[in-house]
């Protein structure tokens, strides 16, 4: 008889509905956030390249915090993960809503991001140890598809909501739906392999979040105290410093974070690289075309969030998607296509604040997002299916970090080349510089190892026995 405190059995489908609740919660705010910065700003008293960082530091934090995660959860199970780290995302997000400045809604963020940092790995985690292995490019695709969908469902219910009360309602709100999340995974979410004798390596987590964090924040403030700056140099030398020191710790620890020969591997490096060029220009496309709505449009966070709707709307569609494409075509095909897609469509929006066409701004968003939600889940399943099952909380933090390692700067850089200066000539200046970095991740992404395209079996009715026969169950414990 299983103790107590064990979940119950549920069918994979049940557990992916159930860990993609959590993955909407976390995800919703991001869209209308976004749309919302311009009215922030004008509330908190505070200019464009900083409110920014409402949006830019957490993304660094999460960069930095969720491959530690993602470990932990390897080495001490992924539901206990998932559980502890909703539980405190929920807290700090309602406490985000009582911010007073905008240093104050800078380090909620952060630490709200920094909690749920184990969600996206755990989750995914969790999601692929219920399914067979054929079908990884599938649930990578759901579980993109629902991390782009519960945007727009933010957009529909949070911008009017922002308008008629406040900004501070959309934290409240993401705060209820972390509860939610966490009351049905207690129940259903199985528990995943849990490692004994092996030890977390904190000392290169530590030093890889002061590497990263140095040189991100250097690369933020250079558009402020100017690339002439001492400190900047100082801050830039010592982050490259600091991952020259990660590398080596983790090449004399017995138990590193991630293995040095892991990150040699074509299909983990490549993947890796490729997030950060596709990543940093699509994060940095939708925070430069809600500024550019705001202030060469002059167009109110309700408007702003419907225009730029049709990117998550089409990142849902483009990832649920990939699964069939990749069957049929190939995942080198379908990723080259969806970062191609992202290169043209920040060149379309660019283009529309210049013609001052919204119709050009719709099309560049819908392009953006079924591109990027093409590529990515391939590209999920590429490095799954190379770092294996023991591994997998940390290679797919690793792929988000380095996503977010890439929208971090991405925006960083780019709105700090846009300042204060709201000219549709500038936002199609900097948006072509985007687009240019994008076609970087076109090349690195192309070069992925993928396997030969294979056409989908039919459909088969699901098992009713609790999981699928293909389970292993040693891979299950009862208990965290």
């Amino acid at each position: 008889m299983p103790p107590a405190d064990a979940a119950p059995r549920y069918s994979p489908r049940t557990v992916q509905v159930v860990a993609l609740i959590g993955v909407a919660a976390t995800s919703f705010p991001i869209t209308v956030l976004s749309a919302a910065l311009p009215d922030i700003a004008n509330d908190l008293g505070t200019s464009n390249s900083t409110i920014t960082w409402v949006i830019a530091a957490p993304l660094l934090a999460f960069a930095v915090f969720t491959p530690m995660a993602g470990k932990l959860g390897d080495l001490h199970g992924h539901r206990r993960m998932y559980l502890l780290g909703f539980s405190a995302a929920a807290v700090l997000s309602i406490a985000t809503a009582f911010a007073w400045n905008v240093g104050s809604l800078i380090a909620l963020r952060v630490l709200a991001q920094s909690a749920s940092a184990s969600t996206g790995p755990s989750a995914l985690a969790i999601m692929m140890s219920v399914f067979p292995e054929e079908k990884r490019t599938s649930v990578a695709g759901t579980w993109s598809a629902v991390l782009a969908a519960s945007p727009a469902v933010g957009v529909v219910l949070g911008g009017p909501l922002i308008d008629l009360t406040s900004w501070r309602i959309l934290f409240l709100i993401q705060g209820a739906g972390a509860a939610v999340a966490v009351i049905f995974a207690i129940r259903v979410l199985p528990t995943t392999e849990r490692r004994s004798g092996i030890s977390f390596d904190l000392k290169g987590g530590l030093v890889l979040a002061a590497a990263v964090g140095a040189i991100l924040i250097s690369i933020n403030r250079a558009a402020v105290v100017g690339w002439d700056n001492w400190w900047l140099y100082a801050a830039l030398s010592g982050g490259t410093l600091g991952l020259i020191t990660f590398v080596w710790i983790e090449r004399r620890t017995e138990h590193p974070l991630v293995a040095t020969s892991v990150l040699r591997k074509r299909n983990v490096s490549l993947p890796l690289l490729s997030q950060i060029f596709m990543n940093g220009p699509y994060m940095a496309g939708l925070v430069l075309t809600s500024l550019m709505l705001g202030t060469v449009f002059e167009f109110d966070t309700t408007k702003i969030s419907l225009l730029i709707l049709p990117r998550p709307i089409a990142f849902a569609a483009g990832a649920w998607m990939a699964g069939r494409a990749v069957a049929k075509f190939g995942g080198r095909a379908v990723v080259m296509t969806g970062t191609s897609l992202v290169a043209v469509a920040l060149f379309v929006i660019g283009r529309g604040a210049v013609d001052h066409s919204v119709w050009l701004v719709l099309i560049g968003a819908g392009l953006a997002g079924t591109g990027s939600g093409m590529a990515r889940p391939p590209i999920i399943a590429a490095l799954t299916s190379t770092v294996g099952e023991q591994d997998m909380g940390v290679g797919t933090g690793m792929l988000n970090m380095s996503g977010q390692i890439g929208a971090a700067a991405g925006i960083s850089i780019l709105s700090g080349l846009i300042s204060n200066d709201s000219s549709a000539e500038r936002f199609y200046a900097i948006l072509g510089i985007a687009a240019a970095v994008a076609i970087l991740g076109v090349i690195s992404a192309g070069s992925i190892s993928f396997a030969k395209a294979v056409r989908p079996d039919p459909p088969t009715p699901m098992p009713a026995t609790p999981y699928s026969a293909s389970i292993n169950p040693q891979r299950l414990h009862p208990t965290d």
